[in-house]
C-alpha cells in the first residue's frame, strides 16, 4: 500500500468515525431527555470518549501519512526539475556545438571539444538521475514498500494470470466450522420477535427455530488472594510453608496478564505506551499497568532466558548449514544492527551498536564454526576473514538484483546473458531435485563454469567501452566479485544440498522493520538485546509447532521450554 491509498483509507475511517462518534451523541442527548438511568448514560459517554480518542488517534496518522506524501511528491519534482534543466543545458550546447563546428576555426575547435566534454558530462548526470529514480526491488535490496510514488510495485508472483473470477472456483469444496455439540454450548440466546416485520401484529404463532452458532470470549479479571499456609514440623521443631512461586510483592500482576504484555510488546511490536493502552481497554479499566513495569518486565524475562539463548548459541556451532544476516536498526537515534543466525529450527538474534568484526567475535558463533560448516549470506566480505574456517556461499537473489541494475542502467548484454544462464540452470537442478538426482554431472558442471568465464570475459569488454560513466564503478566492482568469489556464488551446482538464496534469513529479520514502523527506535543497546533475547525464544519455538503465547506463558511461570523439549530429544 502506498502513502496515497494509506492517506485515503485513513481518511475513509475518520469519516466513519465520525458518523459513528454522531449517532451515540444523539443517542446521548436522547438518553438523557428521557431520563434514563445513569448506567445507560456513562456507557454512552464511556463510548463517545472512546470514539474522540481513536478520532484523534486516526487524525494523527492521516496527517502523518498526508506529510510523507507531500514530501516525497517534493523529492521527485525536484529531481524532475533537475533533470529537465540538465536536458535543456544539453540542447543549448548542442546548438553551440553545431555553431562552433560551422567556424572551422582553431578557437572553435577546442571550444566544441569543451562544449563535447559538457554534455558527456550532462548526459551523464541525467542518465544517473533517471536511473536513481528507477530504482525499486528488482535491482537493488529494498523492500516493495518503498517503490517510488508513481511506479508500479515489482511484486513477485509466479502464478499465470488467467481469465477466471477471483475467489472459489465452481465445484471448489466449501470450508466451513461446524456446529458445536450440545455438550460443548456454554451460553444460549433468544432472538425473538414482538411483531410481525410486515404487518405490524403482536398475534404470532411460534413455529420452529434456526440454530446459528459463534465463538466468542470476554475477559474476566480475576482477583486471586493466594494463602500459603504455615506448618511446624513435629520432629525437628522448625517453621515450613509453601514456596511463594515468584510471588513476591503483597500484590502484582499475573502470568496472563505478563504474557499478554510480552506478547504485544514482541510478538505485535506495539510500544510500551500502546501496550498500556490496550490491556487498560481489555480489563476495561481494571488493570492498570504502568510503562515503567511494562519496561522493566521485558528486561526481567530477557534475563530469565540467558541458559536457553547460550543453548541456542551452543547448537548453533554444530550446525551443517547456517544462515545469517543483520539490519539497521536505530537505538536512540543511532544506527545499530540487529544480527540473526539459524536454520529451519533454530534462531538466534543479537543486537550491536556496530556491524564489524568486533561484534561477530562477541557473538561467538563465526569464530567456532568448522571447516565442513557452510554459512550462507549476501555477500558480506567479513565473512571472508582470515581466522574463520567455514565454507562461504553467496546468494544468488542478490545477485540477479546487481545483474538487472546493470542491465536496466548500462543496458549490457553481459549482464542479461548471465542473469538467464543462472535462471535456467535453477530451474534445471530443481527438475532433477524433484526427480530425486543428487547434482549435475561433472560434464554439465564444466559446461556451466565455462559459460560463466565466457561471459566474464566479455564483460570486461563491454565494460572498458562505457568506462567513464557513472555506473562503471559498479559494474567493475561487481564483475571483480564474481571472478574472485566465482566458487562461493556458484557452490549450488556442484552440490544441490546447497540453497540458492539467502531468503530465510530475510524472512526472520523482516519484523525488524514492522517493528521500528510500529514502535520506534530503541532506547538503549541494552534493550535491543532484551528484545533480540526474548525473539531467539519466540521465533525457536514457532519453529517447532509451539505457539508463541503459550511460550511466553511457560516463561511467566518460571519453566521456558528448552532446546532438547522443542526438537524432541529425550
Amino acid at each position: 500500500m502506498d502513502l496515497k491509498t494509506a492517506f485515503y483509507k485513513q481518511k475513509d475511517e475518520l469519516n466513519q468515525l465520525k458518523r459513528d462518534y454522531a449517532k451515540f451523541e444523539k443517542k446521548l442527548i436522547k438518553a438523557i431527555k428521557e431520563n434514563a438511568a445513569d448506567e445507560r448514560v456513562q456507557e454512552l459517554l464511556k463510548k463517545i470518549q472512546g470514539l474522540n480518542n481513536k478520532i484523534a488517534e486516526v487524525t494523527g496518522i492521516m496527517n502523518r501519512y498526508k506529510a510523507l506524501y507531500e514530501q516525497k511528491q517534493k523529492v521527485i519534482e525536484q529531481q524532475e526539475l533537475i533533470i529537465f534543466d540538465l536536458q535543456e543545458q544539453i540542447r543549448n550546447l548542442q546548438w553551440q556545438l553545431d555553431c562552433l563546428n560551422d567556424t572551422r576555426s582553431t578557437d572553435g575547435l577546442t571550444a566544441a571539444e569543451e562544449a563535447k566534454a559538457k554534455i558527456a558530462a550532462l548526459s551523464d548526470e541525467v542518465a544517473r538521475l533517471t536511473a536513481k529514480l528507477e530504482v525499486n526491488s528488482s535491482n537493488a535490496g529494498i523492500s516493495t514498500a518503498k517503490t517510488a510514488i508513481g511506479q508500479e510495485k515489482l511484486i513477485p508472483n509466479s502464478r499465470k494470470k488467467t481469465d477466471l473470477k477471483k475467489g472459489g472456483q465452481p465445484g471448489h469444496e466449501k470450508h466451513e466450522m461446524a456446529q458445536f455439540n450440545d455438550d460443548e454450548v456454554t451460553d444460549i440466546k433468544i432472538h425473538a420477535l414482538d411483531t410481525c416485520p410486515n404487518c405490524g401484529s403482536r398475534n404470532l404463532e411460534e413455529q420452529d427455530y434456526t440454530i446459528k452458532d459463534e465463538y466468542d470470549y470476554r475477559v474476566v479479571v480475576k482477583k486471586i488472594r493466594n494463602r500459603f499456609i504455615e506448618y511446624k514440623c513435629i520432629d525437628c521443631g522448625e517453621i515450613v510453608r509453601c514456596p511463594y512461586n515468584g510471588l513476591v510483592a503483597k500484590n502484582q500482576y499475573g502470568n496472563v496478564i505478563q504474557s499478554m504484555a510480552l506478547s504485544l510488546m514482541n510478538l505485535g511490536f506495539v510500544s510500551i505506551n500502546r501496550t498500556r493502552k490496550i490491556l487498560t481497554g481489555f480489563t476495561s479499566d481494571d488493570i492498570t499497568l504502568s510503562e515503567g513495569y511494562l519496561a522493566k518486565l521485558q528486561k526481567r524475562y530477557a534475563k530469565n532466558l540467558l541458559t536457553f539463548v547460550d543453548e541456542v548459541r551452543t547448537r548453533m556451532k554444530s550446525l551443517p548449514l547456517l544462515y545469517r544476516d543483520d539490519t539497521v536498526v536505530f537505538v536512540d537515534t543511532s544506527r545499530a544492527c540487529m544480527r540473526f543466525y539459524g536454520d529451519d529450527k533454530l534462531a538466534l538474534y543479537t543486537a550491536h551498536m556496530h556491524k564489524d568484526l568486533e561484534s561477530l567475535i562477541d557473538d561467538d558463533i563465526l569464530p567456532s564454526l568448522s571447516a565442513g560448516t557452510v554459512v550462507m549470506h549476501d555477500h558480506n566480505t567479513i565473512n571472508y576473514h582470515q581466522g574463520f574456517v567455514f565454507r562461504n556461499v553467496e546468494c544468488i537473489q542478490h545477485l540477479e538484483r546487481d545483474l538487472q541494475k546493470i542491465i536496466d542502467v548500462a543496458h549490457h548484454t553481459w549482464a542479461s546473458d548471465l542473469k538467464e544462464l543462472i535462471t535456467s540452470w535453477m530451474h534445471k537442478r530443481k527438475g532433477l531435485i524433484a526427480d530425486g538426482i543428487s547434482s549435475f554431472s561433472p560434464v554439465e558442471v564444466g559446461d556451466f563454469i565455462s559459460k560463466v568465464t565466457s561471459i566474464l570475459e566479455r564483460a570486461w569488454t563491454e565494460w572498458s567501452i562505457d568506462q567513464s560513466r557513472y555506473f562503471s564503478g559498479d559494474e567493475r566492482a561487481l564483475i571483480f566479485r564474481l571472478e574472485k568469489y566465482s566458487q562461493n556464488y556458484f557452490e549450488w551446482v556442484k552440490d544441490f544440498s546447497i540453497p540458492t538464496t539467502n531468503n530465510l534469513s530475510e524472512r526472520s529479520l523482516r519484523f525488524v522493520k514492522t517493528k521500528d514502523k510500529v514502535s520506534g527506535q530503541f532506547q538503549s543497546i541494552e534493550y535491543a538485546s532484551y528484545f533480540a533475547a526474548i525473539r531467539t525464544y519466540l521465533e525457536t519455538c514457532a519453529r517447532n509447532g509451539v505457539n508463541e503465547f503459550t511460550a511466553l506463558l511457560r516463561l511467566t511461570q518460571g519453566n521456558p521450554f528448552t532446546t532438547k523439549e522443542l526438537l524432541g530429544e529425550a
